[in-house]
């Protein structure tokens, strides 16, 4: 049975001014154009909400907002876990087969340097100026290109490293590790019988139940708890600021 947990409190809205402050501007800079993006949050949590297939997942979804959820950070939550195998081939590969990862970075890093080296004088020029050229045919700035390779190889090396220094799995584990941590965080509670009903719809097992998920934190809680509690902080603090501001 699911039982308080000492310690674990929602942040104070007067706690959280720079998240405030985050948060004001990003609502300003779509105000700007005339979209009410904090109302189109609050639609599409709903939306995801009804298009839960099971009636029991809805009601659960709604259990767990009535007890301290917001239905926006929830959803988002739930979005993460259904989507998640879409990075297990990447997952699989990059951490799985190290000589792929290693090949993959290198072929990268010759095709951004590759471009610097054609292009020096034009990208030394300034932003500006190069994507003035670029844009008058159509044509996306080498800089630019550049950059994203290299996020890409920074992405594929931190693969490897999440895997290594935090034991993590597969991306399932991870988000259904911050889906049980944000119900803990803003409800006082684990609610093993509500996360299950959310978990089994998602991964589409009807055998997933309460036990099931508790057995799930005894193995993996803490451990993830110690490497991705910060990203928890951050989702429970947005969470409380759009609560306190829609």
């Amino acid at each position: 049975m699911d039982h308080l947990m000492g310690g674990i409190e929602k942040p104070k809205i007067k706690e959280l001014t720079e998240e405030v402050a985050f948060w004001s501007t990003y609502r300003q800079v779509y105000h700007v154009h005339g979209i009410d993006i904090a109302q189109i949050y609050a639609e599409w949590a709903n939306d995801l909400q009804q298009k839960l297939t099971s009636p029991g997942a809805r009601e659960d979804f709604a259990e767990l907002c009535r007890a301290g959820c917001v239905p926006q950070g929830l959803a988002a939550l739930v979005l993460l876990l259904r989507y998640s195998p879409l990075l297990e081939k990447f997952w699989t590969e990059m951490v799985g087969q190290p000589s792929n990862r290693v090949k993959a970075a290198r072929a990268l890093e010759n095709a951004a340097q590759t471009l610097e080296a054609l292009y020096a004088e034009m990208i030394a020029s300034g932003s500006e100026i190069e994507n003035l050229r670029f844009s008058q045919i159509g044509r996306v700035p080498v800089s630019r290109i550049v950059s994203e390779l290299r996020f890409h190889i920074r992405f594929i090396n931190f693969a490897k490293s999440l895997s290594a220094d935090t034991e993590t799995r597969s991306p399932a584990e991870l988000a259904k590790y911050l889906l049980t941590s944000y119900v803990r965080r803003m409800t006082g509670r684990f609610r093993d019988r509500c996360v299950s009903g959310l978990v089994g719809q998602i991964v589409g097992s009807c055998e997933y139940d309460e036990v099931a998920q508790r057995m799930w934190r005894a193995r993996n809680y803490e451990r993830l708890e110690k490497h991705y509690s910060w990203m928890v902080k951050f989702l429970v603090a947005m969470s409380v600021v759009i609560e306190h501001t829609a």
